[in-house]
């Protein structure tokens, strides 16, 4: 429709130009033409302008909303296999805050391989914590060093790494060297599993 006016617009201003005018002058004909741009584009706005005047959020970009994790009660009753690893750091904290500890979830980059500080309920010294959630992987002594690293930035007295899989030989002789207390699946299975069993007959 808004075609249509445009072309009509410019064809009767045309006629009028050439046939009917008596001595007209060149810049009528500029304004017969900008007349078939505008006055079509007056009566007939562009559809597209229109909605987003009317829904300025139309065109945003869509956020996908965020998942939650876990909750404490799920954490407990779920399999060990099916958390994810901030799913397993936040177990490992219940755990130890059971045990009477004051744990604080760290996490995010630039943590150094810490991802929870435990506080000893008699002493009040600090533990640095790295939690692995690996199947199959075992634990290499990159992650050992990171976590000595860990420990000083976070002043730490001393520190742990707990892992659902197991750890090398180097990451063995690292800890060894650094005094950095090692828990496999083993303890996890042993002590935390076993836990969260007992625990869950209580729910």
């Amino acid at each position: 429709m808004k075609q249509l006016l445009n072309m009509s617009i410019i064809f009767l201003g045309l006629l009028w130009f050439w046939k009917i005018a008596d001595n007209p002058s060149w810049y009528w004909f500029f304004i017969i033409l900008l007349a078939g741009v505008i006055i079509p584009e007056v009566i007939f706005p562009s559809k597209k302008k229109k909605k987003s005047k009317g829904n300025p959020k139309a065109n945003s970009p869509k956020v996908s909303p965020s998942k939650k994790g876990k909750t404490d009660k799920e954490l407990l009753t779920a399999k060990l296999e099916d958390l994810n690893g901030s799913e397993f750091e936040r177990l490992v904290a219940l755990y130890y805050k059971e045990k009477g500890y004051e744990p604080r979830i760290v996490g995010g980059s630039g943590d150094h391989e810490v991802d929870l500080i435990l506080t000893d309920p008699k002493e009040k010294y600090k533990i640095a914590v790295q939690c692995k959630h690996w199947r199959t992987k075992n634990v290499g002594n990159d992650v050992i060093l990171r976590l000595s690293s860990g420990k000083r930035v976070h002043k730490c007295l001393d520190a742990w790494c707990i892992t659902t899989s197991n750890y090398t030989k180097s990451a063995r002789e690292a800890a060894e060297g650094l005094n950095i207390r090692l828990l496999n699946g083993l303890h996890v299975q042993d002590q935390i599993d076993r836990w969260r069993k007992n625990k869950k007959s209580t729910l």
